[in-house]
């Protein structure tokens, strides 16, 4: 039963963060109705990747502005999720885990192109494609493909 439990914690925790990051980065590119928090990423983010073929410099140093705002961003988020890890540890460490592997995966797209053409095409993509309000998914396209396959 332990083990069952665990299984369903990181799962469901798994799950649930590739949902909030196609949720999350979808209404950042609607920036319009959040015009403080994230405008930046549409109007700086894109902008820069798709001047550079993808690169985006601030990524580099992580203590440039862009690359403190999302991981002040993705901290922010582990914080509010904090009551999890009273009920659900094993859940909640998946959330950790998911989130370093975000900022890890999203940052080393945008610092070696090729390596993210080749591992993440839908995000190579997502900046460089025709339409860049498609491919929300940066880890992965697992919900964008699920939720093309529902419309």
């Amino acid at each position: 039963m332990f083990l069952l439990s665990i299984f369903l914690q990181v799962l469901i925790a798994w799950l649930y963060g590739h949902v909030l990051e196609y949720f999350l980065h979808r209404v950042m590119h609607d920036y319009k109705h959040f015009p403080f928090f994230f405008k930046h990423h549409f109007s700086g983010h894109h902008k820069i990747a798709r001047q550079n073929q993808m690169k985006d410099k601030s990524y580099i140093n992580v203590f440039t502005k862009s690359s403190l705002f999302e991981f002040l961003g993705l901290s922010i988020g582990l914080i509010i999720h904090l009551p999890i890890l009273l009920i659900f540890p094993f859940a909640y460490i998946t959330l950790v885990i998911s989130v370093v592997q975000y900022y890890y995966l999203h940052r080393k797209s945008h610092i070696d192109v090729e390596w993210g053409k080749k591992s993440m095409p839908w995000h190579y993509n997502h900046h460089m494609g025709k339409d860049q309000h498609e491919n929300w998914g940066v880890r992965s396209n697992v919900i964008d493909q699920l939720v093309k396959s529902l419309s």
